[in-house]
């Protein structure tokens, strides 16, 4: 499972969680495998990472997440492989500075891509890689493109770039994976520097959902005012998105974005489409 959730305010987050408990609960976890959760608080980009060689029972966001005030959240539960052991340095989320990145899906014969892939990335870059995995080699890749065009250079680079250097990214993986003879690689990814989100999907299913403050903090109203500063504080400016990847059937209120999306969520939680390919079509409409 992976999922992404940017709000306009920290403290709406267990609310958040709360309220989509059954959607963030990973009944039966992958065995070896791990958790992580990646968010910002205090100023500080933050990680909890927990490989797992035999899972205890179900896993629960709102619960992996109970102490956290963030308007950014990403979390991950993956199934560890042959070449990609159950191992801190192998669970998602991959940071680089204030950038966090979570991914599902593998990139077919990634022994041969691999040395494609890394020679085009810069040396600062490619020794932050730590562990073995595809994903975090593609996370660095993404980077790469996300310098080219200026993005690691300054905190407030602009969504339209991020989703530039996801896009950039995803062709430079299909182009080595099918150098190495492979067709292309099914795929959901996010991306975040703590200020807006991309997050992409191709062959796997990525939902989306949008809440709002006057909406969704309705039906607690009567019975939580008294304890709630999001209630108490009558905002009005409340946004939030969550996208999902990793769940089937797709849950009520849920919208399964289109094959080949790719998405910006700017810094007030609101969704631009945009193509994943030059040629995609039918993103419009978020």
């Amino acid at each position: 499972m992976l999922l992404g959730l940017l709000s306009t305010h920290p403290d709406w987050l267990p609310c958040l969680l709360g309220s989509q408990h059954e959607v963030l609960r990973v009944p039966d976890p992958p065995q070896p495998g791990g958790w992580g959760i990646g968010f910002y608080q205090q100023g500080e980009v933050l990680r909890r990472l927990t490989p797992l060689e035999r899972a205890s029972g179900p896993l629960e966001f709102r619960q992996l997440a109970h102490d956290v005030r963030s308007q950014v959240l990403l979390g991950h539960v993956r199934r560890a492989g042959p070449t990609a052991p159950a191992t801190a340095a192998n669970t998602h989320p991959f940071r680089f500075r204030e950038w966090l990145f979570a991914h599902v899906g593998s990139l077919p014969r990634f022994d041969q891509a691999a040395p494609r892939l890394l020679q085009n990335v810069p040396e600062f870059l490619a020794r932050n890689i730590a562990g073995q995995t595809d994903s975090e080699l593609l996370f660095h890749v993404i980077l790469a493109h996300l310098n080219e065009l200026g993005g690691l250079r300054h905190p407030d680079v602009g969504v339209d770039a991020v989703c530039e250097a996801v896009r950039r990214g995803v062709r430079e993986a299909d182009d080595a994976v099918a150098a190495a003879g492979a067709g292309q690689p099914s795929f959901a990814l996010v991306l975040t520097n703590g200020n807006s989100m991309a997050a992409a999907s191709r062959g796997e299913a990525l939902s989306l959902a949008q809440f709002d403050r006057l909406v969704d903090c309705r039906d607690c109203a009567q019975q939580r005012r008294d304890q709630c500063e999001i209630l108490r504080s009558e905002r009005t400016d409340l946004r939030a998105v969550l996208v999902v990847a990793g769940r089937r059937p797709v849950p009520p209120r849920y919208e399964t974005l289109p094959e080949e999306s790719l998405i910006g969520i700017k810094p007030d939680a609101t969704v631009e489409a945009i193509p994943l390919r030059p040629s995609a079509i039918g993103l419009s409409g978020f």
